[in-house]
């Protein structure tokens, strides 16, 4: 078998591997039974080491073998010291093809780690004794046994091309040169604990095994992550410090990283970067794999400038992804955004491209999209308006058009438009620049064009009703067709009221007798209501009836807040969960509760109820809302003592 040597780099960095190779073999002692005076055709003593890793407690085995490189069954024992050196006797031997198997527990360089392990090497012992055992012989001796057994290859020949494939895989310079103590020691021991989660004895043996079948070896996905860390330590042999077995040596960094230089080139089977290939792009990893941390750092190399550096995303891109793409393409991969340009290629996005997921290029200058406009490679927001209606024609006041983008209606005024918004549609009337400070009117109800049109709240129309009973004054809400008390009732003459004799209690509640202002003694299931009713409210007005209620909570639901109709009239801070209330039209109502029928008085701070007039054979009736409900719900009471709110309604003449 013959010897790799690099004068120029093995010298200082050998001994990483804590082995001397054969320099000096005399420094083991041959047992005397191993003598090779005792006999066999090629008595000899065979001594070398195993490199790039140092065995504990291991054994050296050397089995004779036949011309096909078939074990004969003649075998003998050594044991390796405590620097992986070995020596083991031929003396038995008569053939001249033997192979040494070493295995036991290993030590790891760099990492220190205790491993499994066993290599082996065949060697010629008419002509060798001294071999080491390190990953290109145990490569050569895979290959070489390969060759022979099943490719009928004769030893010599097979061992030259076995010799040169391996040369050629790790890219070992012609003549005689080793990186084993370098490559065992450093980078594959790296790659496999590392980037292959193996240690390397197993990935070793794994590799092997692909390697002598003489398969596309480079196409294998793990030896590019093994190239694609070789060519890691190409750009930037800093890196190799990490490992404090290296760092303790003294070599050179520049012959590394030449060696690096080389090993990657080979097996990714890349070229080297030359000015015809300028702008190539060379993808180190498999894209199916999943990514490992080499291969998140070092994905993809591109040719520049006579040296191989680190491809960016959009250069990548321009090789493999511009088949079909239009000017303004925008692409998220990786977590990173491109923006193809139809003269430059593709590039990475700015802020506004990712906002609007969209390439902003020269020639889309002054194209609008949504609410913006590309302007000096960045898209410019605007006014929703003026990209929706960019190109389109105003002829007349008040003709419509509609939006190129949203489609929505927009009113022309005096050349420009005016988008026409919900309740403009819902008034039937354009709060433009024209009309700023009309009021439009839904039944009694005003609003007011400012910037938009605008519900007027009660305080500013500043209406009062003064009840002439007892002098007590009630805001007027305006809703819809009619005019509200915009607080409850709080009337309690029981002297001029007979009726609210025993029937009124706390601050505002009501029996159904007293609200209707009815005799105690009246029948609800009998008696027949005439409306308007007035019951115990002011002159002039009277006791809502369940059509006036529903009549005031469609304008709610049509004009408030959408899906919050009952929080739109919950008003005060009296309402558990009081963040919901809005009191959107000042119709202020308060969670007062009730009082039971029992005497009790409950829901304070959760519900409000009202009495309104049915003429259903169930006139005990009553709207409440309550503080988790976004609609008002219909009650039924099975008394008429229960105490409830009474809001009173104008009369209509």
């Amino acid at each position: 078998m013959r010897k790799f040597f690099l004068p120029s780099l093995i010298a200082a960095m050998l001994s990483i591997s804590c082995s001397d190779d054969s320099s000096n073999p005399g420094t083991l002692d041959v047992p005397e039974e191993l003598d090779p005076s005792k006999g066999g055709v090629f008595a000899t003593t065979l001594v070398g080491s195993v490199q790039g890793e140092s065995f504990k407690n291991g054994t050296a085995v050397l089995f004779e073998l036949d011309e096909k490189l078939v074990q004969t069954g003649t075998a003998v024992m050594g044991v390796p010291d405590t620097m992986s050196r070995y020596s083991v006797s031929t003396a038995e031997f008569t053939s001249p093809y033997a192979e040494l198997v070493v295995s036991g527990k290993s030590v790891q360089p760099c990492s220190g780690r205790e491993v499994d392990s066993k290599i082996s090497v065949i060697v010629d012992l008419s002509k060798d004794s001294t071999v080491s055992l390190n990953l290109f012989t145990y490569f050569t001796s895979e290959r070489l046994k390969e060759l022979v057994k099943n490719g009928n290859m004769e030893i010599p020949k097979a061992w030259e091309q076995a010799e040169k494939e391996v040369h050629k895989l790790f890219a070992l310079p012609e003549g005689e040169t080793a990186l084993e103590a370098f490559a065992t020691s450093a980078l594959f021991d790296r790659l496999a604990e590392r980037t292959l989660a193996k240690s390397a004895p197993e990935w070793r043996s794994e590799f092997a095994a692909i390697f002598a079948r003489g398969g596309e070896f480079t196409e294998n996905d793990t030896l590019r992550v093994l190239g694609g860390v070789a060519l890691y330590y190409d750009l930037d042999s800093s890196q190799l410090d990490w490992c404090s077995d290296i760092k303790e040596k003294v070599f050179e960094k520049a012959d590394v990283s030449a060696y690096m230089h080389a090993l990657w080139l080979s097996m990714l089977d890349a070229k080297e970067c030359t000015a015809e290939r300028q702008g190539e792009i060379h993808a180190v990893f498999n894209p199916r794999l999943p990514l490992t941390y080499v291969q998140e750092s070092f994905p993809v190399y591109m040719c520049d400038s006579g040296a191989w550096r680190y491809a960016y995303g959009y250069e990548r891109l321009n090789v493999t992804d511009t088949a079909g793409r239009v000017d303004g393409d925008y692409l998220r991969r990786e977590g990173t955004s491109y923006v193809f340009d139809e003269v430059t290629g593709w590039r990475y996005a700015n802020p506004s491209e990712d906002e609007y997921k969209s390439g902003c290029t020269k020639t889309r200058e002054g194209i609008y999209l949504s609410a913006a406009v590309c302007m000096g490679g960045s898209w410019v927001s605007v006014p929703e308006s003026t990209a929706d209606t960019h190109g389109l024609e105003c002829v007349a006041d008040d003709s419509l058009v509609y939006g190129r983008i949203s489609h929505a209606a927009y009113v022309c005024e005096g050349g420009s438009f005016y988008k026409v918004t919900e309740m403009d549609e819902k008034l039937g009337r354009y709060c433009t620049k024209k009309n700023l400070g009309d009021t439009a009117y839904v039944g009694v109800t005003p609003f007011l064009c400012r910037d938009s049109w605008e519900y007027i709240m009660p305080d500013s129309l500043d209406e009062w009703l003064k009840d002439s009973r007892d002098g007590n004054r009630y805001p007027i809400v305006r809703m819809g067709a009619y005019r509200w008390m915009g607080a409850n009732l709080k009337y309690a003459d029981s002297v001029a009221s007979p009726n609210l004799a025993g029937n009124f209690w706390g601050s505002a509640f009501y029996s159904w007798t007293a609200a209707m202002d009815l005799p105690d003694d009246t029948d609800p299931a009998t008696y027949e209501f005439t409306l308007p009713h007035r019951g115990i409210c002011p002159e002039g007005w009277h006791m809502p009836t369940k059509a006036e209620w529903d009549s005031l909570f469609a304008f709610a639901e049509k004009f408030g807040p959408a899906g919050k109709m009952a929080y739109s009239l919950m008003g005060g801070y009296s309402w558990a969960g009081y963040e919901k209330v809005l009191n959107t039209f000042g119709f202020d109502i308060p969670a007062s509760g009730r009082r039971e029928l029992n005497g009790d008085f409950k829901n304070d701070g959760r519900g409000a109820y009202f009495w309104f007039v049915s003429q259903e054979e169930n006139k005990l009736q009553y709207y409440y809302l309550w503080n988790s409900e976004a609609e008002a719900l219909i009650g039924k009471s099975s008394g008429p003592d229960l105490g409830l709110n009474v809001r009173c309604v104008e009369d209509v003449e």
